[in-house]
């Protein structure tokens, strides 16, 4: 249920109202949803990484767009957290973690990893940063021949407001 009210400015604003709670969510939380379902309308999941893209030049091997679906799921959980206040601050830093496995020869040098970070902020709706300050990555990228096919895949992927350690302690690849 939609409703319109006007600001303390004159400005109109439409809110939609929460089936659970009844109370309106916030502007910020709905500009991330419409966000998110522009990105899976305009099919950005396929668009991240192919042989079309300059990424495809650093890391010649597709990624699953299972993946930036899964990240879209996590990011609509994250704002549904902030609606719900159970994240108590208000712009807080995101930690995202996951695990980043790769074929074995792949080098895992800066080169590689700030290309993985880049597919993630090509998937990051730009609302996002309303509600919070900033990104961090906490991956932890891995050679290995346990991968079916040559591809790269990402897996438990997850998010947290809270600092953590990384799952490796490397302070010159820290961002």
């Amino acid at each position: 249920m939609y409703f319109l009210t006007v600001n303390l400015r004159g400005i109109p604003q439409m809110y939609i109202m929460c089936n659970f709670l009844g109370t309106p969510l916030e502007p910020r939380v709905i500009m991330l949803e419409n966000g998110l379902l522009e990105f899976r309308d305009q099919g950005r999941a396929f668009e991240t990484h192919n042989s079309l893209t300059t990424s495809w030049n650093i890391l010649p091997y597709p990624v699953n767009p299972v993946h930036w679906f899964t990240y879209y799921v996590m990011l609509r959980s994250f704002s549904h957290d902030m609606f719900y206040r159970t994240i108590p601050d208000n712009s807080p830093i995101l930690y995202l973690r996951a695990n980043v496995y790769s074929p074995l020869n792949v080098q895992l040098n800066a080169v590689y990893r700030f290309c993985i970070y880049k597919m993630f902020l090509f998937n990051t709706p730009p609302e996002l940063y309303f509600l919070i300050s900033r990104i961090r990555f906490r991956f932890f990228f891995m050679g290995t021949t346990a991968i079916p096919r040559n591809e790269i895949f990402i897996e438990n992927l997850s998010y947290s407001t809270e600092y953590s350690a990384p799952r490796y302690f490397n302070l010159e690849y820290e961002m």
